[in-house]
Order: structure tokens, then sequence, then C-alpha cells
């Protein structure tokens, strides 16, 4: 620390020293050209000011444009970037590392949850499509919040039963809950069982969560709602 003040210290004096005899011989030069005392004094008051306008502005330049420039470049040679580590304490490097890690993370998390609503909405999408010749729009919208139930793997305790029309038949229930379970892939099939037992019991009243089950992608031709190997291929 001291070292570094005393560096200060002797460069401010040879930049105070150099300017100083600059703006000495510009009053000189001012005598010598006629000028009187007090217009002499006066040039070298304003040769001064000008270079120590100068030297800011050069000091600023360097210091906020080219220094990181110039050590960006440098830290790409090994042989720069070696030193520059050894003299960096290792505090500082271990809070850049953990800074960098944790902008890591962050980012993973963002993409994590921007494919996730990107999936989402894919199947939402499906699932208004899919219902809206046979359901209602307010239950559609019950349809849809107890879909984001399931994906989110919430309680399945607060799923609302629908009603449809009578054009959907077991088939068509058993088809759709294999599509979602196929596509989230969030937990087993009989969740997925008793996922359609409780959104539509009045289809599914007499069927069995375990009937359900097995059933879930029986004659995949036949029905209204056919089998979907991807629900984002419309």
């Amino acid at each position: 620390m001291k070292n570094n003040l005393l560096q200060y210290i002797v460069l401010y004096l040879f930049v105070a020293c150099v300017a100083l005899v600059i703006a000495t011989l510009a009053r000189l030069f001012a005598t010598l050209v006629g000028f009187d005392g007090f217009t002499s004094f006066m040039i070298f008051i304003v040769v001064l000011g000008i270079e120590a306008v100068l030297y800011l502005s050069i000091h600023v330049i360097l210091r906020e444009l080219m220094l990181p420039w110039i050590g960006k470049g440098l830290s790409k040679i090994p042989f720069f970037r070696n030193k520059i580590r050894a003299k960096t304490p290792e505090s500082i490097i271990e809070q850049e590392l953990t800074l960098s890690l944790e902008d890591i993370r962050n980012e993973q998390l963002k993409n994590r949850a921007k494919e996730q609503k990107e999936r989402l909405d894919i199947a939402l999408d499906y699932t208004r499509k899919t219902f809206a010749p046979y359901v209602s729009d307010e239950h559609i919208e019950l349809l849809i919040n107890n879909l984001k139930i399931y994906s989110d793997k919430l309680n399945l305790g607060n799923l609302h039963p629908i009603k449809t029309g009578k054009e959907l038949s077991t088939i068509d229930i058993f088809h759709f809950g294999w599509n979602l379970w196929h596509y989230f892939r969030v937990g087993k099939q009989t969740d997925i069982a008793y996922f359609l037992k409780k959104v539509f019991p009045d289809i599914l009243k007499d069927v069995e969560a375990d009937t359900i089950k097995r059933h879930l992608k029986d004659d995949e031709l036949k029905g209204v709602i056919k089998i979907r190997e991807n629900l984002s291929e419309q």
C-alpha cells in the first residue's frame, strides 16, 4: 500500500514538473515577443490549465476505455493471464468465480422456466382445440386450471369436475389422459387415471381408476380424440 502511494506521489510530481516547465517556457516566449508581465503571467496560468485538462482527459480515457480493452486482450494470452491472476487477491478471484457460477445457475433456471412454460402452452392449446366443440367456455377454463395443477405436480385434490357433450365417450377421455401423461411425464399413470376420474366424473362414473390406467391407449384409432405421440405436432 505504501509503495503504491509513493509511486503515485512520484508520478504526480513528475507530471507537475513537466507542466511547470512547459508553462514557464510559454511565459518566457511571451515575454520575448513583447508581451507585458501581466499578460505573460496569464499565458503561464492558461497553459497550466490546458495541461491539467489534457492530463485529466488522457487519464480518464486510458483508465476507463483503453486499459480495460488492453487488459481484456492481454488476458487471452496465457503468459499475461497467469501474471494477472498471480497479482489478483485470492478472495477477489473466488468472488468473481462465485458470481459467475451464480449467473450460470440463474440463467439455467430462467431457461428451464421458459421451456416449462412453452411446453405447458402447447398442452393448453391442444386441450382448448380438442374440447372446444364439446365443452362450454366456463368448463374449458376449469379444465385448463385442472391441467395446470396436474403439470405443476400440485395437489390433485384441488381438481374441479367438468361437464362434456354426449359426443365424447370413455375411450376419448382415455386417449386424452394418455396424451397428457405421455407429453408431461410428471408422474405415474395412476396419477393421470385419478386426474381423469376427478375431472370427468360423468363419463367415468362407472369406471375405476385401475381400469382407466390399464386402458389408456386402447383402440388408438377409435373415438373422437385420437392418440397423439407429440402434442406439438398439429
